[in-house]
């Protein structure tokens, strides 16, 4: 194989997300939603109500992909918009509070599975340095 793609950060990263979005997505299957709804739905849930532009920021999102997700979670039933002159409020609807549960036990399982196939010790070292690296990566495109 070519060694300038084992050298080469941005084929290393990209693969790993491929390979992480595809087992997160296999685990989700079985929700009817893709993992990136289901967090923004734990999100809704810990802040109990957001604005959309609290939502694209937190899930490092554009605010139309944010639009997209809260439009198909809106058409499933689990989510409430609200309104308070120019500002727009979303919660997590009943019927959503009572999905919580199973999203939160797939993402449980998510994290198990991830920290098996890595084992606990090098998924429990490596996390940090990730976010780590996305935030300073982050900070230098924001300049």
């Amino acid at each position: 194989m070519e060694q300038f793609l084992y050298d080469s950060m941005y084929f290393g990263v990209a693969r790993m997300h491929r390979i992480v979005s595809k087992v997160a997505d296999d685990a989700f299957k079985s929700t009817g939603m893709s993992p990136t709804y289901g967090l923004l739905m734990m999100l809704l849930d810990a802040w109990k109500e957001l604005t959309p532009s609290d939502i694209s920021s937190s899930l490092d999102i554009s605010p139309s992909t944010t639009t997209r997700f809260l439009d198909k979670l809106d058409r499933l039933g689990y989510i409430s918009r609200r309104s308070e002159g120019i500002y727009s409020y979303v919660s997590l609807s009943p019927t959503g509070l009572q999905k919580l549960p199973e999203i939160k036990g797939t993402f449980e399982e998510l994290e198990m599975k991830l920290s098996r196939m890595l084992t606990s010790r090098v998924a429990n070292r490596i996390k940090p340095q990730i976010i780590d690296v996305a935030t300073t990566i982050q900070e230098k495109t924001d300049d």
